[in-house]
């Protein structure tokens, strides 16, 4: 018996019935029977498998491409979500998980969004601001020298403003 057949088993696999048969006997005892190893059935297998397109291997590989030609489309810009529903104006039934995992298999992404920022604060450019006469020195290293305020709101319940000397931390609170 040959231990390492690659070629025999290639031989032997093409006739037909051999998987049929070794459903019922079973790959070793065919393999020993036609005197090939079993580990050339195997990897016969395997690289038939990998050249063959299933029916479902051929249905994701026509999804790639679609989504290619929509997410190209888009000048890049389009998610799996709006690529799923232009597919689906298309006529073509496909999932948004499905298409999110096409995705990332070809390593295209569409554009995300800019997060949202708060702004609080919109500065006046033909506001006019008080000098600053402490040059940004708010330790003069005498007291009375720099005082400074402060307006508290907490939850709109209370307004508070506090006066503070920076050197000897005297606080005044009005309100």
């Amino acid at each position: 018996m040959a231990k390492y057949a690659a070629s025999d088993a290639d031989a032997i696999a093409g006739v037909p019935g051999f998987i049929a048969a070794s459903q019922r006997w079973g790959i070793a005892r065919m393999a020993r029977l036609l005197e090939v190893s079993t580990s050339g059935y195997y990897a016969w297998r395997t690289r038939r498998a990998a050249t063959t397109l299933t029916p479902r291997r051929q249905r994701r590989a026509d999804l790639a491409v679609k989504i290619l030609d929509v997410h190209a489309g888009s000048d890049g810009a389009y998610g799996s979500p709006r690529i799923t529903s232009e597919l689906r104006d298309r006529g073509e039934t496909v999932n948004e998980k499905t298409v999110a995992a096409i995705m990332a298999e070809i390593r295209i992404e569409g554009i995300s969004p800019r997060t949202f920022k708060v702004r609080t604060t919109v500065a006046d450019p033909a506001a006019s601001f008080p000098p600053d006469r402490v040059r940004r020195r708010f330790d003069q290293g005498r007291l009375d020298a720099v005082w400074l305020t402060d307006i508290e709101r907490h939850e709109a319940l209370f307004n508070r403003e506090e006066v503070q000397d920076l050197l000897c931390s005297a606080v005044a609170a009005v309100g």
